[in-house]
């Protein structure tokens, strides 16, 4: 799967799960490749995701960058890590995994 592919995959859902919870977002767009975090929501509510590992430079697995997707959509109400942040967290991922878009 090229980056395009795995980046309009995770749009897709993203939108999905906006949809669903009531969530607004600017955009989703790649972390820079060295980036040391997974994903990073700013103020502007761009929400960043790093593809890739940082060792060998592979794409993450698609679980993993779901997960990080739904951490850093429940920083769009939350900004902090707080009990409403990893209430709205398990909420957005248990709809995640029930449908089918993250299964670990």
């Amino acid at each position: 799967m090229s980056e395009s592919q795995l980046l309009s995959r995770i749009r897709k859902d993203a939108r999905r799960i906006a949809k669903r919870f009531n969530l607004r977002y600017l955009e989703i767009a790649p972390e820079g490749p060295r980036a040391k975090r997974f994903g990073s929501c700013d103020s502007t509510k761009t929400i960043r995701i790093r593809l890739q590992n940082l060792r060998d430079g592979a794409f993450l697995s698609y679980p993993h960058l779901v997960h990080t997707l739904c951490h850093e959509m429940a920083h769009l109400k939350h900004m902090n890590h707080g009990r409403h942040f990893k209430d709205l967290n398990t909420e957005i991922l248990s709809w995640a995994r029930e449908r089918g878009i993250y299964c670990r």
